[in-house]
């Protein structure tokens, strides 16, 4: 069987139908969302998570096009394919540096739809929102037929401008202005969709469309966007068989890859698993297993926001949140957790029905190395060859379950970093170590509670269970870190485990700010 094309990049609904990518069908979702829900919706996902091409396949749907949906669910639930107004507005264009560049790109989008229109001579007015509502006006009489209003990536102009508050209030000012009108254009609007990845309080967006319904965590739209673990296997059962052949897999082990590499996402209680669908395309086309996601691009507005929130990296696992706490805006949360979560880097991994509270972790093998490897600059070296160098070192050393060679590796890291980069306290080493062992790919826990205390580190290799007790102190030995863990019963929650358990006492100089000594005890 010839391979099949996939399409990588490609946004469009009608170039994917027409050029024949493989393509997963949504359209009973879009048909249901938009005949038998509601009239006004928004959609939080990541980037690259599928929304762009929802919109596109929306756009279409809206526009009448009934022969790009031969042989899709759409085709016999739809019974009146009316051809309605759609202006579709991609704010991902609008993304950009200054505020007058913002307000350029906005204007290009409107004038774009103004000379369909043929309407003319607003281009030069700076109230974007008048331009906007004659638009929706002109549009209804023109066609006879209520508008579809689609904004894509609403929030694209203003992640850009975290970090800089004048830009970000003038950026707001802006798309106020531009977003207001739409709360008074009822009458003439058949339906609104509006995607992005947070809410952001101080945009009129939300304050002024009365009935814009946030379905982002609801259990029925868990699905609309990304692939879902059963349209992987039944959309790609031969594209896995392929994919394995090319990487000396069966197809079994193939799809654990993959499962363990790109799967883990849930949108809401009902816990659907869902594949990241950029990573999960451009595997197919490439016949290569790659973190496409991250290699992509990481938005620089995820460190803004961690240095903002003060975010230590032990806060990640295991985080617990109420439903309410994930459709607070941007500007009300008190914690960078939720944005993470809406962001893609991490996921509900269990809900608690009774008390409509979320436990929170990384999402799959992809997120888990990526986000760990883009945060190594953030909290050590800014240097990506010494970054690599030490990363290779701690791989070879832990392959060979050494553990001497690896703390070795990293005591010569620590020692070339500059002053500024470190710091005394337990918990900074411990994220240190937890950056460093993670970016290795070796599952790493801090401050793990038992009933008896706290162990500061403990590594899990594929043979090897490390637990480790750290002393930051001029005086305190590593005989004083290994008697801590035999006093706390640290490796009591492993004894059922089959691998081999090592105790390691490590003590930290705090004025040279590095490992000083350690012991391993078998």
């Amino acid at each position: 069987m010839a391979q099949r094309r996939f399409p990588a990049g490609v946004q469009d609904f009608e170039s994917i139908i027409k050029d024949g990518f493989v393509y997963v069908d949504k359209t009973e979702y879009i048909y249901n969302l938009t005949n038998n829900y509601g009239n006004a919706i928004f959609l939080s996902r990541p980037r690259r998570f599928g929304k762009s091409l929802l919109c596109s396949t929306m756009r279409h749907y809206f526009q009448g096009h009934k022969e790009l949906f031969k042989g899709l669910a759409i085709e016999k639930l739809e019974k009146d394919w009316t051809e309605y107004p759609v202006l579709h507005f991609d704010m991902s264009k609008c993304k950009r540096d200054e505020p007058k560049a913002v307000e350029e790109s906005l204007s290009s989008l409107l004038l774009s739809h103004e000379e369909k229109y043929k309407i003319i001579g607003l281009e030069a007015k700076t109230n974007y929102g008048d331009r906007l509502m004659r638009l929706i006006k002109t549009a209804h009489e023109v066609t006879g037929n209520k508008v579809v209003l689609i904004f894509d990536e609403y929030d694209s102009p203003v992640l850009n401008m975290i970090g800089d508050d004048d830009k970000l209030n003038a950026v707001r000012s802006i798309y106020n202005s531009f977003y207001g009108p739409v709360k008074n254009m009822g009458d003439h609007l058949r339906f609104v969709f509006i995607t992005g990845i947070t809410k952001f309080s101080q945009m009129s967006i939300f304050s002024t469309i009365n009935n814009l319904s946030n379905i982002s965590m609801l259990e029925q739209w868990e699905g609309l966007c990304g692939i879902t673990a059963q349209e992987l296997e039944r959309d790609f059962k031969e594209d896995i068989k392929t994919l394995a052949l090319k990487n000396d897999k069966t197809p079994e082990e193939m799809m654990q890859q993959l499962r363990d590499r790109y799967d883990g996402y849930h949108f809401g209680p009902q816990m659907i698993d869902v594949y990241n669908p950029f990573s999960i395309v451009n595997t197919f086309a490439n016949n290569v297993l790659k973190d496409y996601w991250f290699e992509s691009a990481t938005p620089a507005a995820l460190i803004k926001i961690l240095d903002q929130y003060n975010f230590m990296l032990s806060d990640i696992e295991g985080a617990e949140f109420y439903s309410r706490d994930f459709n607070q805006p941007y500007d009300n949360m008190d914690s960078a957790i939720p944005i993470l979560y809406q962001s893609g880097y991490l996921t509900i991994t269990h809900y608690d029905k009774e008390f409509e509270i979320y436990t929170l972790g990384i999402p799959n093998g992809e997120v888990h190395s990526g986000l760990y490897y883009t945060l190594m600059p953030h909290y050590l070296s800014k240097s990506p060859s010494a970054n690599r160098s030490l990363i290779m070192a701690v791989q070879r050393a832990i392959r060979r379950d050494n553990i001497d060679d690896a703390l070795t590796a990293v005591q010569s890291y620590l020692s070339a970093l500059p002053y500024d980069l470190s710091n005394k306290s337990e918990r900074d080493f411990e994220t240190i170590l937890k950056v460093l062992f993670d970016c290795v790919g070796i599952e790493t826990q801090t401050e793990v509670k038992n009933a008896r205390g706290r162990c500061d580190v403990v590594l899990k290799n594929r043979n090897t269970i490390y637990v480790l007790e750290l002393k930051i102190s001029a005086t305190a030995t590593v005989d004083d870190a290994l008697a801590q863990i035999d006093e706390k019963n640290y490796l009591i929650p492993y004894w059922n485990d089959p691998r081999r358990k090592v105790k390691v006492g490590v003590t930290v100089d705090p004025e040279t700010r590095t490992l000083k000594e350690w012991k391993a005890v078998f």
